[in-house]
């Protein structure tokens, strides 16, 4: 289990990385289409498509596991922070077999649908004509990591060990406890 969760943190981590140069390079696409817009009046073709089709994909689905393995995702605790720890470990690892199942059936079916306009070329065709099937790769990929870290998290939790309640790092979530990066 040592190995899968540390195999699980870092490429989660690789994926968020990934995810952090998209937003970079995505500020800097737009902020120079601003700028030649309004000083040359000459804007960038095909800025809005790439940061839609392209960019927002990559930036919502690339970092899913990592704030996963973070604790990062929303929680509303109305009931469940008075419960006794026991109680917390079971219910929260039922979610995460039950989120597992969820992500599972989005990987699959994304995973079919971006083989499928693979297969046909899909294009967005306007000022540009940019091939927007590729980034459809990134949900089956991003959901299917996310299924794993989950998965681990349950195995955890649903075998005694509270260190994945805790709010913090990586190490607490889906690494074994006293593991090091």
């Amino acid at each position: 289990m040592t190995r899968i969760g540390n195999l699980l943190a870092s490429l989660s981590d690789s994926l968020a990385a990934i995810g952090r140069l998209v937003l970079l390079a995505t500020m800097l696409h737009v902020t120079l289409d601003v700028i030649l817009r309004f000083v040359i009046n000459q804007p960038l073709a095909g800025t809005v498509e790439i940061s839609s089709y392209w960019s927002m994909v990559a930036l919502v689905f690339l970092p899913l596991a990592a704030v996963e393995c973070r604790n990062g995702h929303i929680a509303v605790e109305i009931v469940a922070q008075h419960l006794g720890e026991r109680a917390q470990r079971l219910l929260i690892g039922v979610v995460c077999l039950a989120s597992a199942f969820f992500y599972t059936l989005l990987a699959w079916r994304s995973g079919h649908e971006a083989i499928e306009k693979m297969r046909i070329g899909e294009k967005y065709s306007s000022a540009m004509e940019l091939p927007i099937w590729p980034p459809r790769f990134l949900l089956p990929l991003g959901c299917g990591l996310l299924v794993l870290v989950l998965l681990v998290k349950a195995v955890r939790l649903l075998g005694g060990d509270s260190a994945p309640l805790q709010t913090g790092g990586l190490d607490e979530a889906i690494r074994p406890s006293g593991d090091a990066r």
